[in-house]
């Protein structure tokens, strides 16, 4: 290859929608000093090393606060390409449902972890839904919980591992292990699914996203969705 990945990455690509985001969950792993960033880089560095290497990051609700005001300093560090999707607690919800603007374009959507989906947890779903593109990770998805969050304008994550596909407007799939049939499998889907809001691939687990990224990229270039602006 004449090139080297992180050119690539820098290099500028045609507008093909909806744009395929491919990210880690979290970029401040203690296993990642030496394996990716250089040991001798500060702490307060590595939002900039990542979000100039790869273009998408999940971030944990513990790293911005749940507060949409702490999310300045992230937009005047990373690349104006570079999109976040930011995960929201159930708890932190109805908070988050109230949020007039968010800082755009960083902000790309939002993953809100929820144990089950509880009648009242629907208003807020539907209110966050209106401000931003929102998937729901859920422990378990019993029949009919697709349609009732479609209804909101609401996505359901995808878990390959299990044999979960993303549903919804915003399609987002998380990935624990670097599996390269699940890997592929679930870019497919991805590339393919009618999102229109875009669609995402996380890794969740930082061992995974080290081996996974990369090639994650290559594939999602093969398959014609990777790193592009609606």
């Amino acid at each position: 290859m004449a090139c080297s990945l992180e050119a690539r990455y820098h290099a500028p690509m045609m507008a093909i929608s909806p744009r395929l985001l491919i990210g880690a969950r979290g970029h401040a792993h203690a296993c990642w000093r030496g394996a990716f960033y250089p040991h001798d880089l500060p702490r307060e560095w590595r939002f900039l090393f990542y979000s100039h290497r790869y273009p998408a990051l999940l971030m944990p609700a513990r790293a911005w606060g749940l507060d949409p005001a702490r999310l300045a300093a992230f937009s005047d560090e990373a690349p104006a390409d570079f999109r976040v999707v930011l995960e929201i607690s159930a708890k932190g919800l109805p908070d988050m449902a109230r949020v007039a603007t968010w800082p755009a374009p960083l902000v790309a959507g939002c993953v809100v972890r929820l144990p089950r989906l509880d009648a009242a947890y629907r208003g807020p779903l539907a209110a966050l839904a209106r401000a931003l593109p929102v998937a729901v990770d859920l422990r378990s998805c019993p029949a009919g919980c697709r349609e009732d969050l479609a209804a909101l304008g609401v996505g359901v994550c995808g878990r390959p591992a299990a044999g979960r596909a993303p549903a919804g407007p915003f399609a987002v799939s998380l990935i624990d292990q670097a599996d390269r049939r699940v890997l592929g499998a679930a870019l497919r889907a991805l590339v393919t699914v009618a999102a229109p809001a875009g669609s995402a691939l996380f890794f969740c687990e930082p061992t995974a996203a080290l081996t996974g990224l990369d090639e994650a990229l290559l594939l999602a270039d093969l398959l014609g969705g990777s790193r592009v602006e609606p």
